[in-house]
């Protein structure tokens, strides 16, 4: 079963949702996925919304500059995936990642990265190889269904 985390309220992170952090926490490499992001508030200039980058892109304009990104969804597909764009995938106000065991919102994704408002990044839909890695390498990490099932009771 897909794993979900949630990075928040630690100061061991220079900003919540560097991508740059985010890919040596999940031990990839951001060119081996292609990216559709959308919700995207902060960030780099220029960045259409939603958009669809490939890993190459995404890892040449990060090594120009760490991008915070306050609000943004990163979808992660196979690299070669067909280019899709959809405004489904959103952060800003969606309470879906708060109730329950939230789910990827673009259904082929193999995760998702959430920018939430500068202040956490949550883990979507990771497998169990990927949270393993995040959990013993990101600072401040939590299960967010556990951190969820807390809040309700």
């Amino acid at each position: 079963m897909p794993m979900n985390l949630i990075q928040e309220g630690t100061d061991q992170v220079k900003f919540y949702s560097s991508m740059l952090d985010v890919e040596a926490w999940l031990g990839i490499d951001l060119s081996e996925f292609d990216w559709h992001i959308s919700d995207i508030h902060g960030g780099w200039s220029g960045l259409s919304d939603p958009a669809w980058v490939t890993g190459r892109e995404l890892k040449t304009k990060l090594a120009e500059h760490d991008y915070q990104f306050v609000w943004a969804v990163f979808s992660a597909f196979p690299s070669g995936a067909p280019t899709i764009l959809s405004d489904k995938p959103y952060a800003d106000g969606n309470p879906d990642f708060w109730n329950g065991t939230p789910s990827k919102q673009l259904e082929n994704a193999v995760f998702e990265i959430v920018c939430w408002d500068s202040s956490a990044t949550l883990f979507i839909g990771l497998s169990d190889e990927f949270a393993q890695s995040v959990l013993a390498k990101a600072p401040g990490i939590k299960d967010l269904n556990k951190y969820n099932e807390s809040r309700s009771s």
